[in-house]
């Protein structure tokens, strides 16, 4: 198949879009990919759109996949779906679904996201509409031998009630705002116990990288989480703060438990790699018409 993958890519692989641009290339596709925003910095959207169009008619394309492709306009995804079969990827939680990616999802042949509430709202607009877990990259969300510096870490962005909760944790919270690519896997590797919030009903991938760097994964729970994780098995879900500051004090207690529930962790986390991500695009991709 020859796909042209519009999203944003770069060397260090801390974009997602280049494992996934890269996962396409193991599966022996054709692939080529457009950065829309680098495009539209040197030569501005309303030219970066033209040329858009003009790659797609010249391409002779089997698919083109949007990568969220915000600020790229309507008409330049009308004119580009004459001419090829097309599908949007939206990563992000529900409040980013905004009325602009709404409008997107209407416009493509087929709609797949990452959060089960957006997909939700993203059927009432396309039939079309698929739950596709994005996962991680194997390749640099890996197990890495280094000592344990920190009791307990959150990798990640503090905003909302996060900080609130952080303050609340009877341990430090060693807090890394700005770990990407292999940084962020040694990270996981120097911490006994890592902590997620979920956002949205979802579950970030955070949550995927932590385990497939066979971590051990502290979470509150999200929906459909039982279909991918088991409590206890793959990962310990709390229940609220008094429940969380009881099972770091348990876990960090127990170095066994958090050894055999990180390893499980990561056996069954195999599952959701960006490789079998794009097996689920092409396999979509065939099977609409």
């Amino acid at each position: 198949m020859k796909i042209l993958f519009i999203g944003v890519f770069d060397v260090t692989r801390q974009s997602t879009n280049t494992s996934q641009l890269l996962s396409f290339k193991r599966l022996d596709h054709e692939i080529v990919g457009y950065n829309y925003r680098q495009k539209a910095l040197h030569i501005g959207e309303a030219e970066r759109d033209k040329e858009l169009v003009s790659v797609v008619e010249k391409g002779d394309y089997d698919l083109v996949i949007y990568s969220k492709c915000n600020r790229v306009a309507e008409q330049t995804f009308k004119e580009i779906n004459k001419h090829t079969k097309t599908c949007l990827w939206f990563m992000d939680p529900l409040v980013s679904y905004n009325e602009e990616m709404k409008a997107k999802t209407a416009l493509v042949d087929y709609f797949c996201c990452d959060k089960q509430n957006v997909l939700e709202e993203a059927k009432n607009i396309n039939s079309n509409s698929f739950y596709v877990c994005e996962g991680f990259d194997p390749d640099v969300d890996r197990p890495i031998e280094r000592s344990k510096e920190y009791n307990v870490g959150f990798i990640g962005t503090l905003y909302g009630n996060r900080p609130a909760i952080l303050q609340q944790v009877n341990h430090k919270v060693n807090v890394v705002s700005n770990a990407y690519g292999v940084a962020h896997a040694e990270e996981v590797a120097k911490t006994k116990i890592n902590l997620n919030f979920c956002t949205e009903a979802g579950a970030s991938d955070r949550v995927y990288k932590i385990l497939g760097a066979k971590g051990f994964l502290l979470t509150d729970d999200w929906r459909n989480r039982e279909a991918q994780l088991i409590d206890g098995k793959d990962c310990v879900i709390f229940k609220d703060l008094e429940d969380l500051n009881e099972k770091i004090e348990f876990y960090l207690r127990n170095e066994e438990a958090r050894e055999r529930i990180a390893t499980q962790g990561c056996e069954t986390i195999q599952q959701f790699t960006r490789l079998n991500w794009a097996k689920k695009i092409i396999a979509l991709a065939e099977n609409i018409k």
